[in-house]
């Protein structure tokens, strides 16, 4: 990929270099430092000043109750020394209540006054006021006593001018005493106020320092920074996108790093993708391979087993010993056994390949259990094993696939009959759980399985060791219908106690209710009557064991003639020229294949309205419906159940007297499309 053209770069200063090439945590630790340390001078400088204030205030409050205890002294003598005078000059004791007054308090206002004085330092000021004090209280008191005595008018004019003498002194002494603290107060304040303002251009001039130096901060962290981080992410976003990076300026910070980073992750990025790329390949090609495999393995697999399967519903039809019978019978089993473990490994691989296709439609679930318990009661019953149905809601039905419920449930069913104890007990029930979903139970009596068995229980091929007891199994069953089950929309869980038994969960989507009807999956045998009508039937078909199996199954049909061409050009001709009721068209012939001889079948005038049906191995979802929306009458994946094919025959044969019906004859064309020869069917 070509790189783009570097963008200018200016040389950085010293000072810039330097800057650049310290780490972002470094960076980060100058910015935040330049602001830290204006505010914490800011903060000793506030705190001193604080302190200096709080002195100063301490100060003021000392003089202040100084002041405050003389002059409460001084009130209380000055009111005493009025009412004396009053009560000298009229004998009205009503003058005496302030005096009394003072009497009560006047104790307290003296310990007030010296404490205040101790406190604030002028305990010779407080001495002297309270001699004064002292004097005046003394005066009045005498000249109380000599009104009381009825003293001469000289000697109460004598003490009254005493006690103004002394009043006199008490106020000029108090006046010295609180001269000083008023003064103190005064400084005080204007030191308050000289710290007010001094903390207030203080605290403006560190709020434009904190500013000046954050800004700075700022500008310092971010010099080059935001531009780096934006290339950066730029970069980021062009790696994640495949494109080639932008050059960038190279340093010894954390920015540089990243840059060289994201440099080699381009480069293992582009390693890395070519050999995804690779692998990709690779893996579309395995995959393709695969489904080839698949495709051959299930046609190969699938041929020899309906020579074998055919063959023995031959034998089955015949007249046979008890003997005889019994050995076709477990002919049947094994070759159906062989069968479903085909499909069950061929399943497995298209759900790991996310080829399985499922139709998900309503399934009434009710009918489906029946069902599946009649198709088992047989081998319950040879293992006396006991079924119980226990579904409350008839009706109740779920979103799924119904083949692949009904191969989930047949599996966990059949499971629970063959690992049963004998006379044990499988019980089935439906019913809704707390968010409305359906859950089929199935719960057996058998031994149970411990907790690392149930850990175990759905991983592909383990088979919990349970291979020696002889139970016929792969070990692939239960996560098939783990798989199958989640595919479906749901999941699959199992619980389990030992000694007691086990129970499997199915847990799927409700659908809306269904009534009940009769199972529609047991297969019924199909009507052979000398009264149906008669009808001809074209098989392509290059194998002949295949042909010899058709052949002999419809000997016993008395209303069925068959021709037989072993290449699909050859029954083509066949088809244009006899025009059969129904055609059945093996996909893989030697010269066209399957999908050809159908086109042309439907393109040609005489054979477009005939019945097709396909008889192939080849069991893939996708080619069947593919060829269904070619409009075929029904696909049957061999090996063929004889019976089905003989419903399918009925389906479509006409009603005619049975008089008119013709010998039963088989004609059969070669690969090379040579004339027909006719011959019975044997």
């Amino acid at each position: 990929m070509r790189r783009e053209t570097a963008p200018a770069i200016l040389r950085p200063t010293r000072l810039r270099r330097w800057w650049v090439g310290r780490s972002v945590r470094v960076k980060g630790l100058i910015v935040v430092a330049i602001p830290l340390i204006a505010l914490i001078g800011i903060g000793i400088t506030g705190l001193v000043l604080a302190d200096s204030a709080s002195d100063a205030r301490a100060t003021a409050r000392r003089a202040s109750a100084l002041s405050t205890a003389a002059n409460a002294v001084l009130v209380d003598v000055l009111n005493a020394e009025t009412g004396a005078r009053g009560y000298a000059l009229t004998r009205d004791p009503v003058f005496l209540d302030p005096y009394d007054l003072m009497r009560t308090r006047i104790d307290a206002e003296r310990a007030a006054l010296r404490e205040a004085a101790a406190v604030g330092g002028d305990t010779a000021g407080q001495r002297s006021v309270d001699e004064a004090a002292g004097a005046v209280l003394a005066d009045l008191t005498q000249l109380i006593s000599t009104v009381d005595q009825n003293g001469s008018s000289g000697q109460i004019t004598a003490l009254l001018q005493t006690s103004r003498a002394d009043m006199d002194q008490l106020r000029a002494r108090v006046a010295d005493l609180i001269a000083a603290p008023a003064r103190l107060v005064a400084r005080q304040r204007a030191n308050l106020d000289a710290l007010q303002s001094a903390v207030t251009r203080l605290n403006i001039g560190g709020l434009a320092v904190g500013v000046l130096a954050g800004l700075l901060g700022v500008a310092l962290f971010t010099s080059g920074i935001s531009r780096r981080v934006a290339e950066a992410a730029v970069n980021a976003d062009r790696l994640g996108q495949g494109r080639p990076l932008r050059p960038v300026t190279d340093s010894g910070d954390d920015l540089g790093r990243l840059a060289r980073s994201l440099v080699r992750a381009e480069e293992l990025l582009t390693t890395r993708t070519a050999e995804i790329a690779a692998a990709r390949d690779e893996a579309l090609h395995a995959t393709q391979a695969k489904n080839t495999f698949l495709s051959n393995t299930s046609h190969e697999l699938r041929t020899p087993l309906n020579s074998i399967l055919g063959f023995t519903q031959l034998l089955e039809l015949s007249d046979l010993s008890d003997d005889d019978r019994d050995s076709v019978t477990r002919i049947l089993v094994a070759g159906r056994h062989l069968l479903a473990l085909i499909n069950e490994l061929i399943d497995t691989a298209r759900i790991e390949s996310g080829e399985l296709s499922l139709s998900v439609e309503p399934v009434s679930v009710e009918p489906l259990i029946r069902e599946i318990s009649l198709l088992l009661s047989p081998l319950a019953a040879q293992r006396s094993v006991t079924i119980v149905h226990d579904c409350a809601l008839s009706a109740l039905a779920v979103h799924a696939d119904r083949q692949r419920l009904r191969q989930v449930v047949m599996n966990l069913m059949s499971n629970a009959v063959k690992y049963n104890r004998r006379g044990g007990t499988i019980t089935t029930s439906c019913r809704l759980d707390n968010t409305g979903r359906v859950e089929i139970i199935i719960a057996d009596t058998g031994p149970g399985l411990s907790e690392d068995s149930l850990q175990r229980l759905f991983v592909p091929f383990d088979r919990l060791g349970i291979e020696q007891t002889g139970i016929e199994g792969t070990g692939i069953g239960l996560p098939l219908a783990k798989a199958l089950t989640e595919a479906m929309g749901g999941h699959l869980s199992a619980a389990s106690v030992l000694g007691e038994g086990s129970a499997f969960t199915v847990n799927l989507r409700r659908a809306p209710d269904m009534l009940p009807h009769e199972p529609t999956g047991v297969p019924r045998p199909a009507p052979h009557s000398a009264a149906a009508g008669h009808v001809r039937v074209l098989y392509i078909e290059d194998n002949p064991n295949n042909i010899e199996v058709v052949s002999r199954y419809l000997k016993n049909r008395g209303n069925t003639a068959l021709i037989t061409a072993q290449s699909g050009r050859a029954g083509i001709e066949l088809a244009i020229r006899d025009t059969p009721d129904v055609i059945l068209l093996d996909l893989h012939l030697p010269d066209l294949h399957g999908d050809h001889v159908l086109k042309e079948l439907r393109a040609e005038p005489a054979t477009s309205a005939i019945p097709v049906a396909v008889l192939s191995a080849d069991a893939s979802p996708g080619v069947i419906r593919r060829l269904k929306t070619y409009g075929v009458l029904d696909y049957l994946t061999k090996p063929i159940d004889l019976g089905v094919l003989g419903t399918l025959l009925d389906s479509i044969t006409p009603a005619v007297d049975p008089q008119d019906i013709p010998v039963t004859a088989a004609r059969s064309s070669g690969p090379n499309g040579a004339q027909p020869s006719e011959r019975p069917i044997p």
